[in-house]
């Protein structure tokens, strides 16, 4: 969200923008409170990932202190929910304006965790230094140092990580949650980071049987991040072994060196070689973790996302100057 009365120059800043980020531009403080204030709440919005809340809240005595599970079916639902890029997570906001200064709008802001970066002129440094040591805003950029654009940019992305971070950790601290074996591997997380930056990857769900990821593009297209362990090898290998498999596959899936694909369900009507890929070992895992990546046919409805990014960044383009 970017706000200044200035519409040339949130004109020309939006320009200035990786192409890749979504924005909305308001040049009324009030208008931009209003939706952003009139958004979901996200104690309600993360509820329905897991099992055991109703609209974000426990089921259960709330003296009782079971262990929350994640809802794997729910996360992956969200591949088709057109609201799902549409979470403000940072708010750049000039100091100087009309009907309220920056810092006012940025006090009135009801989600904690939504970043605040404060555009400041050199008459204000000293209120901007001020109001980031008493925690108002999350940083300020004055509007005229140089390399302002790659500074904000940078600044953007940091905070969007920062946001989903703390979104997500707020809600462990609330409530005991049974997180899955796979997201306490460091190694999973690093090889999550190198796919996604490798590979142009937007989108990614925790996704069961077998473990693993959904991973999605700009455009939709997905792939399927599988993540073995020793004892679903195993299990992989005898399911492989009963349907008949050739001893070149068994052996092949015993040593982890190759593995099936997580979408061809029926196992003895299978193309054994077309229908496996080669497996890799996770790096400074402390489970002997092997992992492969595969394509999702677009006959797979199911998984394929609903719009895709690069769809919502094209509406965003028929609407982003509209709240103004």
């Amino acid at each position: 969200m970017l706000i200044d009365d200035d519409i040339d120059f949130l004109g020309n800043l939006s320009l200035q923008l990786d192409a890749d980020l979504g924005y909305l531009l308001f040049d009324s403080t009030h208008k931009a409170l209003s939706y952003l204030n009139g958004r979901q709440s996200n104690g309600v919005a993360r509820g329905r990932f897991f099992s055991g809340l109703t609209n974000g809240h426990r089921e259960l005595e709330p003296d009782r202190r079971e262990p929350i599970e994640l809802d794997v079916d729910a996360l992956q639902r969200e591949m088709h929910s057109s609201d799902r890029f549409s979470q403000i997570s940072v708010a750049l906001v000039d100091y100087a304006m009309p009907q309220m200064n920056g810092l006012e709008f940025c006090q009135q802001i009801q989600d904690p965790h939504v970043k605040k970066i404060l555009f400041t002129g050199v008459a204000t440094e000293s209120v901007a230094v001020d109001a980031f040591n008493r925690g108002i805003i999350d940083q300020y950029i004055r509007k005229h140092e140089h390399a302002v654009y790659d500074t904000l940019n940078q600044a953007i992305r940091a905070f969007q990580r920062e946001y989903i971070r703390d979104v997500f950790v707020s809600a462990a601290d609330v409530f005991p949650i049974n997180v899955p074996d796979i997201l306490k591997e460091p190694a999973v997380g690093q090889l999550l980071e190198r796919l996604r930056a490798d590979r142009g990857l937007v989108e990614y769900y925790l996704a069961n049987d077998p473990s693993g990821f959904v991973f999605a593009d700009a455009d939709g297209h997905t792939k399927r991040l599988v993540i073995q362990n020793r004892d679903e090898r195993a299990r992989e290998v005898q399911r492989a072994r009963d349907a008949g498999a050739p001893a070149s596959i068994v052996d092949g899936l015993a040593a982890g060196a190759i593995m099936l694909d997580p979408g061809s369900a029926v196992y003895h009507e299978l193309n054994w070689s077309v229908h496996t890929a080669p497996a890799a070992e996770l790096v400074d895992s402390t489970d002997s973790l092997r992992w492969s990546l595969f394509e999702t046919p677009a006959t797979q409805a199911g998984m394929q996302p609903r719009p895709s990014y690069n769809e919502f960044l094209e509406w965003l383009d028929t609407v982003g100057y509209s709240l103004m």
